[in-house]
């Protein structure tokens, strides 16, 4: 290798005037030439496999091998990464000339060598309607090969895939489409050339029509001149005048283009008289591996490689006998069969292609970080985006994908022919309530009327068929028994997921189901892909790429719009994960610092969850650590997640106007000092009400204080503030008319041990109504004005605002995990804990709202009460983002959503909406928002450590979460730290471009 090196540079400095007068791979090549002896130019026509998970042993005989015979190249197999680039190194550097590295890499590396990325097989990728995403395809792997010391990169199969008994391209074509096989190909082929790695097209003149494999035997192809020329030749045509550099030609009996039954390997008449004069490539020829069944047979060692040099190829790939193979085709230069000229002829040929491809990577490859180069995030995103855009739906009856009016269906799951619950499952989990459960696929007839009475109380199931093969021996998997249930489910509406090669579904089509999506694959990314595709959590735009029958041809493929949030990376939307590491750093520095036990950070773009992490423990305790299903208590973001939208949609429905006195609504108001105050000043907190009341004040015994209960009285804005020794007097009780610790009648349980007389919620309404009010309107934030909000939705409605929200909202929403009373109503496993409240409850609050007033009020109220996850909220807040639409449902008229969020508002005098909090513009004053929130953006803060925030301008959701308040609210390091509007910021500085 050294001497190649230094002869390359003398040439460069020596010889300046022909370096002027000729090309330098020309000049290379011809001094490279002249130094070869006939061996060695012989040797320069072998790649000889190669494996780097084999002995020490095994590699000094591997390295003697290419001493001895100046062998050209090597294509490696089996092995992992890391090895083989130790070994490609050692062989390199032993080398006398610089070796070919080749590898079979058809959907990435991750084929042959372990630890490494594997893409989608090539059918799937057959069905993206965007054909750039190949493009990227060929260029990642490429890539990836370049990584390793590798060349050339044996794909991609052009072979179009007309015979579903094939056993050896099946899910390796991109189909049967010739147009489309031709056209991702091409793009292959262009994304592998960018990084300078020889991509070779195979298997020419075309292996997918059939049904024999050509490691073990000769195929016959007895299609007609006429229609090779067409079908199996055209995609071949299209690359040779895209400027394809190098064939793979197959060990094929092709009867209509030579009649002798020589393999297409070792025919001239396939080789030189089509391939070459006809369609007049220029390029390499590479032979299939010669140690196959298909090349050998019937012939003495080192007969098949001389036979396929003679045809017209250039390299021989995998000889089964190197030494034999050498000493046949040395022989025949000597008996004058083949000439010194022809020889030289081809190895010019070889040589220009290591000057082009070889060369530029001939360094020695370094080993550290490979991993990290071969998996990095970038490359998943493509993964992940190849298995969504391939999803394929082929039967939508009535448009029932996505799924809409979830609060009419009771949807189960079923993952037939497994034995537990797959991701696909938990992913249909992340849009409403399902019953997930599984079975084997050899049901008894008794089995098929246990499974469908399990199911009997569900009127929507999505069935994920299991037990679905890619292989034809067993009719792809088919199971009478899942046919059968389906026939005995017929009245339900089904959805049925095939995860794999869609000639399986054929007698599947006919049964009564509502909608067939094929994601092709069983793969983790497909299965969270098909899930999303059903919710309308991404579209669906995938073709198939073969025919099913004659119902179900190539291309069938209906679309769908993406009607609700769905899941991808952050460099699926074009944000590096790195500059989202920042998040984590402040969270855990929160954390640390015990700012909070811990928090949640969901991040939403373009109508994707990007970001969605938990961190730290429930509790300082550290018993139980967070999870992003974890729900909390949103105190104050209950006003725009329950309170407001309830108010919207009346606005939206004429039942309730902003100009009019919220007294219209709320008749108790008409005899108070606020009958004349509006709806609009109450969200725009200018309606001068007071801006708190210590509501359970009237409760206590103020015989039982040794001074008074509160020595500073507290606002809802400076109560976190102040200490706990300035903010109560702890020495007290409750008149035992007003509050037990035991359950007595007219007695509401507010929380564990302590029982309030049902009654006293008058009496805060009544201090609610009988309160101060400042005459001049000027803007101070109070829950009062919510509290009040919630009675007149209340009374327009005739329904309580709980049951409302809930079924006007979150069922349809999906937001099953969201709702007053927690420890009621949702899954207590996932209820973090607020507080431990010293002054009023004297106990741990868990499911039981942390405000005291909504407390006192039976946990739902206006202004706090609410619990939620983040992926609730983010649900929520999309039907701001989406101008009142989800789902497929719109909740409110996109001119509602603009009055209510826009901003600034001619009757406030603050930065706020209507109802909706917004970034504070004016430079020096506080602000919920980081600086590079926009004037557009708006949403809320809790007093628990919350914040819901959307941004039009950016189609961006903030979520953050925390239960700062635990083990008391007298902690005020989060607000201090500033924790929520940087994470904000790092936000905005990772999603400019």
């Amino acid at each position: 290798m050294k001497y190649v090196i230094l002869l390359l540079l003398s040439i460069f400095i020596h010889n300046p005037k022909t370096l002027q007068a000729n090309p330098p791979a020309t000049i290379w090549t011809e001094e490279m030439l002249k130094t070869m002896t006939l061996e060695e130019k012989i040797g320069q026509l072998f790649m000889i496999a190669a494996y780097s998970n084999k002995t020490e042993n095994y590699e000094n005989e591997l390295e003697q091998q290419i001493r001895k015979y100046n062998i050209g190249g090597v294509i490696f197999f089996q092995g992992d990464p890391v090895r083989q680039v130790n070994l490609t190194n050692r062989l390199q550097k032993a080398s006398k000339y610089p070796l070919m590295i080749g590898i079979d890499a058809e959907h990435g590396i991750g084929w042959r060598l372990s630890s490494s990325m594997e893409f989608p097989k090539m059918l799937i990728n057959g069905s993206l309607s965007n054909d750039s995403l190949i493009y990227q395809l060929g260029k990642v792997i490429a890539r990836h090969c370049k990584e390793i010391g590798v060349h050339i990169n044996f794909a991609p199969v052009t072979d179009i895939n007309s015979n579903p008994l094939n056993p050896v391209i099946g899910l390796r074509s991109f189909g049967e489409d010739r147009e489309n096989v031709s056209r991702k190909a091409i793009m292959y082929m262009k994304g592998s050339l960018s990084e300078k790695i020889l991509p070779v097209a195979k298997h020419f003149p075309g292996h997918g029509d059939t049904d024999t494999d050509s490691h073990f035997a000769l195929p016959i192809i007895r299609q007609s001149n006429e229609r090779l020329d067409s079908v199996e030749l055209y995609p071949y045509k299209q690359m040779i005048k895209a400027g394809l550099p190098a064939v793979m030609i197959a060990h094929l009996n092709v009867v209509s283009l030579d009649t002798s039954g020589t393999p297409a390997s070792m025919s001239p008449l396939i080789i030189n008289n089509l391939l070459r004069n006809q369609l007049k490539f220029e390029g390499l020829c590479f032979t299939d591996a010669l140690n196959m069944k298909g090349a050998t047979q019937g012939l003495e060692k080192g007969e098949a490689e001389l036979r396929a040099l003679l045809a017209g190829n250039d390299i021989l790939l995998f000889p089964a006998d190197i030494e034999e193979a050498i000493d046949k085709i040395k022989q025949a230069v000597k008996n004058g069969v083949i000439s010194e000229e022809y020889l030289d002829n081809i190895c010019r040929k070889i040589l220009m292609a290591k000057y082009e491809y070889v060369l530029p990577n001939i360094r020695p490859i370094k080993t550290a970080s490979l991993w990290s180069r071969l998996n990095s995030p970038k490359d998943y995103a493509l993964k992940q985006d190849l298995y969504r855009y391939a999803q394929t739906l082929i039967k939508n009856q009535n448009q029932f994908i996505p799924l809409k009016s979830l609060d009419t269906l009771r949807i189960a799951s079923l993952n037939f022919g497994a034995k537990a619950i797959n991701n696909f499952q938990t992913t249909l989990e992340k849009y409403t309530r399902i019953y997930n459960t599984f079975t084997d696929a050899n049901l008894s007839e008794s089995g098929i009327k246990e499974l469908q009475q399990e199911l009997s109380g569900y009127n929507c199931i999505i069935i994920y068929n299991n037990s679905a093969s890619n292989r034809s021996k067993g009719d792809f998997g088919y199971s009478p028994e899942l046919a059968e249930l389906i026939t005995q489910l017929g009245s339900k509406k089904i959805i049925l997921c095939h995860p794999a090669i869609p000639y399986g579904l054929t007698k599947y089509t006919q049964l009564p189901v509502e909608a067939i999506l094929i994601s092709y694959d069983d793969h983790l990314y497909a299965q969270q892909y098909a899930a999303q595709a059903i919710f309308g959590g991404i579209g669906i735009n995938g073709k198939l790429p073969v025919s099913i029958n004659e119902h179900y041809p190539t291309g069938t493929g209906l679309m769908t719009s993406k009607t609700r949030l769905g899941y991808i990376t952050p460099e699926m939307c074009g944000i590096a994960s790195e500059k989202l590491s920042g998040i984590d750093s402040l969270c855990e520095f929160a954390i640390k610092t015990e700012a909070t036990p811990g928090c949640q950070v969901l991040i939403a773009k373009n109508g994707y969850i990007f970001y969605n992490k938990a961190f730290g423990y429930n509790t300082y305790d550290k018993l139980s650590a967070n999870h992003t299903s974890n729900i909390y208590d949103i105190a104050s973001v209950t006003k725009i997640t329950a309170t407001l939208p309830a108010v919207m949609k009346l606005y939206d429905q004429g039942k309730l106007k902003l100009n009019a006195p919220l007294s219209d609504y709320y008749f108790p108001l008409k005899q108070t000092n606020k009958r004349n105050i509006t709806v609009e000043q109450v969200l725009l907190h200018c309606a001068g009400l007071k801006t708190f009341i210590p509501f359970l004040a009237d409760a206590i015994d103020k015989k039982t204080l040794s001074g008074p209960l509160f020595s500073k009285v507290p606002t809802a804005h400076n109560r976190i503030k102040i200490q706990s020794k300035l903010y109560f007097n702890p020495d007290y009780k409750f008149k035992p008319e007003t509050v037990s610790n035991t359950p007595n009648e007219g007695y509401q349980f507010i929380t564990q041990g302590l029982y309030i007389y049902k009654n006293y919620q008058d009496t805060i309404l009544k201090s609610i109504l009988t309160s101060d009010l400042n005459p001049k309107k000027e803007y101070a934030y109070s829950d009062l004005g919510f509290m009040l909000l919630k009675y007149a939705v209340e009374e327009v409605t005739h329904t309580g605002i709980d049951r409302y929200c809930r079924d006007v909202f979150y069922q349809k929403l999906g937001a099953i995990s969201t709702d007053f009373i927690g420890v009621e109503r949702l899954n207590k496993n996932f209820i973090v804990p607020s507080s431990i409240d010293k002054l009023y409850r004297k106990t741990e609050i868990k499911g039981f709202v942390h405000d005291p007033g909504a407390a006192v009020l039976g946990g739902i109220a206006g202004h706090a009460g609410l619990f939620s996850t983040a992926e609730d909220l983010a649900k929520i807040m999309s039907v701001y983002l989406n101008k009142g639409s989800y789902g497929g449902e719109q909740f409110f008229s996109p001119e509602t959503v603009a009055t209510f969020t826009n901003k600034p508002h001619p009757s406030s005098q603050s930065r706020r909406g209507l109802g909706f909090d917004k970034p504070e513009m004016t430079p020096g004053k506080a602000s919920p928002t980081c600086h590079s929130a926009p004037a557009s953006s708006f949403g809320h803060t809790g007093f628990t450590g919350t914040i819901a925030w959307c941004d039009p301008d950016n189609q961006l959701i903030y979520i953050f979460l925390s239960n700062r308040t635990y083990p008391d609210e007298f902690n005020t390091k989060l607000s201090e730290e500033n924790i929520r509007p940087k994470i904000q910021d790092i936000i905005y500085q990772a999603i400019k471009p």
